[in-house]
């Protein structure tokens, strides 16, 4: 039976390069899914005034011992958008009000001021999940919103 000896010796400085550099093809094709995941969120997202829309962002950068993407939007409530408020959110409870006795406002379209004990709330839609799921050619868990 015969015996053989490998030596591997690494580049280190290549590894990196292939791996974190904002070069290289493991944070472009990063970036690729980042950009895709946001086009598709652009398309998918409810519009009213279209902030949420227009502040989409995506990115991709290598870190020391990994490859972070990021993309959503900058909207403050576009969270809200995607896991939804009220008793189709989070917490399952109806919206209240804080420091008086009714919530007061008026809907969308209306001219028609609403007092009311509590509402509740609007569905999430998952859109940023959605997209997320379509632009990547991976596997995706699914966790629960946080």
């Amino acid at each position: 039976m015969a015996t053989y000896r490998v030596r591997v010796r690494n580049n280190q400085a290549a590894l990196n390069r292939f791996l974190r550099s904002p070069d290289g093809p493991v944070v472009q094709h990063v970036g690729e899914i980042m950009r895709e995941t946001a086009n598709l969120g652009r398309r998918t997202i409810r519009v009213d005034t279209g902030l949420a829309r227009d502040t989409i962002y995506s990115n991709a950068l290598g870190l020391a011992n990994h490859v972070v993407g990021r993309a959503g939007s900058l909207a403050p409530y576009a969270y809200w958008l995607d896991v939804g408020t009220g008793i189709y959110g989070p917490t399952g409870k109806p919206i209240v009000p804080k420091r008086a006795k009714v919530l007061v406002f008026t809907p969308k379209g209306s001219n028609v001021t609403v007092f009311a004990a509590s509402v509740k709330g609007i569905k999430g839609d998952r859109w940023l999940r959605r997209a997320f799921t379509l632009a990547c050619p991976y596997p995706v868990a699914d966790l629960a919103p946080t």
